[in-house]
Order: structure tokens, then C-alpha cells, then sequence
């Protein structure tokens, strides 16, 4: 029997949000694989459909994503490759998706890039993906399972470079308001790149984050944040010339 595998990594939940659009397609039963929190090899069966969904930074999947995601084969699994972005740029993280895919024996039958209210500059995309987006996503999951009834591979050629861009680590600083912490240690059990020491989660070490956010999103007080000369000058900036609304992309 079939068996639909979310694979995701989604430091804010939007990744996580759009495979499971994706997914709520199909009727088989539905299993989740959270790589924030999975880093061990697994192998998926003939039979499995996986659906693979990766947030952008900077124009590549993030280096812990990409790595545990690497740890993961398929035997000639059919895998649907999304790639889920700020309104900014792709850039070469959907190509670098696939390629991996691939690699690793899934047989990719489909990819998409989609759009989210971005993560670190919150007045970007705001309130995506909205109706419009999740119209066309939904039509998008309904030719992939049209695809995988027929047998068929991706035929799209997806956009992007080889080599991939160089992986960029942005210069913002997380810091924690220690009056606001409830030190309930979330944010030490998220954060995927072990940047936040139990001994003190007010603290971040910054040469270890990657500025994915998790931390952040899972604070049930709003005791962590971006801040900092460098966030504050670029923010306006990039708001700015992110402002013109872009739209899914889909390949088949």
C-alpha cells in the first residue's frame, strides 16, 4: 500500500504548511519527517510518494537541511520537490533540491517553488500563501498524482546553476530579552544547529547559527528577535525591493 512521507524542514512552519497542501491531495495515509528534528539515514520504499519541501536561504537549501537530506534514499521512490521562498529569489535551491533527489534514487516526478510571508522580514509576502496561491498549489498536486498514476518523470528543466551559489551567513544578531524568557528551553530543543546552550538560552552563538528562525517562531513569549544595526539598516531596504508580488512556479 502507498504511503504519502512529508519530508520538510521548516524553521517558521510556512515549508511545513505547504506540503501539507500538497499532501491533503492525496488519499493515502500520511506520514510526517521533520528534519529539523531528524538527523539519522532512512530508506523509502518503491511504493512511498514522498513530497520534500525545503525553505530558501540566500538562494540555496539550508547546509543542515541539504546534509540531513542527503542521509535520506529512495528506491526509485516518486518524490515531489518544492522549495518554499520569501518573495526574494530561488536562485539555485529548487535545481539543488532535485539534484539531490536524484542522487539519491528518488524518482522525481514533479518540483515547485512557492511563496510564504518571509521569515525574517515580516513585511514581505504578508499573509502568503494566500487563496491564490493555495488555488494553484492544489492544481499543481492534482496533475502530480495525474503523473504518478501514468508513470511518468519530471520532463521540466528547473532553473538554476551549477555550481550552486556560494552558501551566504547573514551578519544579523538573535538576541533573547532575558525579562521576557520563560526558560522553557524550546528554543534549545529546535534549534538545529545546536547554536542556543542549555546551560543559558538567553544566549546564541552566532558563529553556529544559520538565522533560521526556529528559534523565534516556536517562542511562546516573543522573547527572541532580530536586532542590531545591520537587521535595522537592511530591512527597510529589502522590504522595499521585495515588494512586487511574485507567483508560484510549477514543473512537471
Amino acid at each position: 500500500m502507498k504511503k504519502i512521507i512529508k519530508v520538510f524542514f521548516s524553521p517558521s512552519g510556512t515549508t511545513k504548511k505547504v506540503v501539507g497542501k500538497i499532501a491533503g491531495n492525496f488519499k493515502q495515509e500520511k506520514e510526517n519527517c521533520d528534519l529539523l528534528n531528524f538527523d539519522s539515514e532512512r530508506e523509502f520504499g518503491e511504493n512511498d510518494i514522498v513530497i520534500v519541501g525545503m525553505p530558501v536561504f540566500a538562494g540555496r537549501i539550508p547546509k543542515t537541511a541539504s546534509e540531513r537530506l542527503s542521509k535520506l534514499t529512495g528506491n526509485n521512490t516518486k518524490a515531489i520537490a518544492v522549495v518554499n521562498y520569501g518573495n526574494a529569489h530561488v536562485t539555485d535551491a529548487l535545481l539543488e533540491l532535485v539534484d539531490i533527489l536524484k542522487e539519491n534514487n528518488f524518482d522525481v516526478i514533479a518540483a515547485a517553488s512557492t511563496i510564504s510571508h518571509h521569515s525574517i522580514f515580516d513585511g514581505v509576502a504578508v499573509g502568503r500563501p494566500d487563496s491564490s496561491d493555495i488555488e494553484k498549489i492544489n492544481e499543481f498536486a492534482q496533475k502530480c498524482i495525474e503523473k504518478i498514476e501514468s508513470g511518468e518523470s519530471l520532463q521540466s528543466e528547473i532553473p538554476g546553476n551549477r555550481p550552486y551559489t556560494d552558501y551566504k551567513q547573514l551578519p544579523f544578531v538573535i538576541s533573547c530579552d532575558e525579562t521576557v524568557c520563560a526558560f522553557c528551553y524550546d528554543c534549545v530543543s529546535i534549534c538545529p544547529e545546536h547554536a542556543i546552550p542549555e546551560e543559558d538560552p538567553v544566549d546564541t552563538d552566532l558563529d553556529l547559527c544559520s538565522r533560521c528562525t526556529a528559534c523565534i517562531h516556536i517562542c511562546q513569549e516573543d522573547a527572541r528577535m532580530f536586532t542590531g544595526e545591520a537587521f535595522e539598516s537592511k530591512k527597510p531596504a529589502f522590504e522595499q525591493a521585495n515588494s512586487e508580488r511574485k507567483e508560484p512556479e510549477f514543473y512537471l
